[in-house]
């Protein structure tokens, strides 16, 4: 990967730069976004990371590393899913469908060919690097300058961003802004703290998402480890939240696995409503996939299972209960809850009171479960602002 640096500072002069377009964040928004710019604007890419490769780099992490990067619920408005209706104007507009057109793109300009498993796409090679390498040889090939360093200050009256890196400080002015910097989740135990209210633009605190869960109750070392499949309930004061139907993974003070994660953004949700609310998890294995085995005996139950039964004295085939105690931190988390309130910005992601200013990706307070949502739209959204950013 090339680096191109902010010249050093010289005493305590500060330095100055200037680009067309300073996209904020090397994820996967910024880096595609960065390379669909190419020939049309100059391009400055800013990402705080030092490492080689250190661009789009949560792709080579996501679906542990096979990177379910899309969902065929993109496709098709007519029939989304309703946790989409948030983002649906993002998504289709004007008679386009713009999921179909990135994905084309994808496809047929950088070579990345996706493999169907039910609704969620993989690369054909079952592999991240396949999406990865595609995104990183388009930016390479750009013309676009990829510097190192963290924004700790936009001041969008005078267009202009102070960067800070090991070499001094820069003011780098601009004709638009683009913030691509994610969240907190995964890796990201830090955000620039003083970046979003130097906005000043109304945005919820990032808290973690899509990660496990604490339980109030004890995680007998016997349940460590093991994977119980049917039916969670989430409950908040008494009441039905959502169900969702998989695998909880046992950990040593909670719950884990993909359901949980789903599970984990609507606790986030009701606690912003009622932060004192009472969440409780109940996990219904009698029945999963369609299939009841309430029939089934005692001797055929797990040996984890019939042993907990045992010792706690509940009822075989009765939903297992437990008591929600907290979310696990921002580094055990695959995305973050909160960020900057969309319905500020119009359809091709421009603030409405200045339309020199774009937010993409995680850092908008969009939500999704798992199944290549985050990523999915993070490459749609870039690909829809490259349109409006290369007039």
């Amino acid at each position: 990967m090339r680096r191109k640096h902010l010249p050093a500072r010289k005493g305590m002069k500060e330095t100055r730069s200037s680009c067309d377009v300073l996209v904020i964040g090397g994820g996967v928004a910024g880096t595609f976004l960065s390379s669909l710019l190419d020939g049309k604007r100059k391009v400055t890419l800013l990402e705080s990371d030092l490492k080689d490769n250190c661009l789009a780099k949560r792709i080579k992490v996501s679906g542990n590393g096979r990177c379910n990067f899309f969902n065929e619920d993109f496709l098709h408005p007519e029939s989304c899913p309703a946790f989409l209706s948030e983002a649906s104007r993002f998504l289709f507009a004007s008679g386009r469908n713009y999921a179909s057109e990135t994905l084309s793109y994808l496809t047929d300009r950088l070579g990345i060919v996706p493999f169907c498993e039910g609704r969620l796409y993989y690369p054909f090679f079952n592999r991240s690097e396949c999406v990865h390498s595609p995104l990183l040889e388009a930016f390479e090939r750009s013309s676009a300058r990829l510097i190192h360093g963290r924004a700790v200050f936009i001041d969008r009256k005078g267009k202009t961003c102070r960067i800070e890196n090991r070499e001094g400080s820069c003011l780098l002015s601009y004709e638009d802004v683009v913030l691509c910097c994610g969240g907190r989740s995964y890796d990201r135990d830090a955000f620039p703290s003083g970046l979003l209210p130097s906005l000043d633009i109304p945005f919820y605190p990032f808290t973690p998402s899509l990660c496990p869960v604490r339980v109030k109750e004890k995680i007998p070392s016997y349940l460590v480890g093991n994977r119980l499949r049917g039916t969670v309930s989430l409950f908040a004061d008494g009441r039905l939240v959502q169900k969702e139907a998989g695998e909880v993974l046992f950990k040593e003070d909670g719950l884990s696995g993909i359901c949980i994660f789903n599970l984990s953004l609507s606790v986030c949700r009701v606690l912003r409503k009622k932060a004192t609310a009472q969440l409780s998890f109940s996990i219904d294995y009698a029945s999963h996939d369609g299939a009841n085995g309430d029939g089934s005996s005692l001797s055929s139950f797990p040996f984890f299972l019939r042993r907990y039964l045992s010792e706690t004295g509940k009822d075989p085939f009765r939903p297992l209960e437990f008591t929600f105690s907290s979310l696990y931190p921002f580094r055990h988390s695959q995305a973050s809850f909160g960020g900057i309130d969309p319905s500020l910005f119009d359809e091709d992601f421009t603030l409405r009171s200045d339309p020199t200013f774009h937010a993409l990706g995680e850092v908008l307070d969009v939500n999704f479960p798992c199944g290549g949502y985050n990523i999915g739209f993070a490459l749609i959204g870039a690909y829809r602002l490259s349109e409006r950013l290369r007039r």
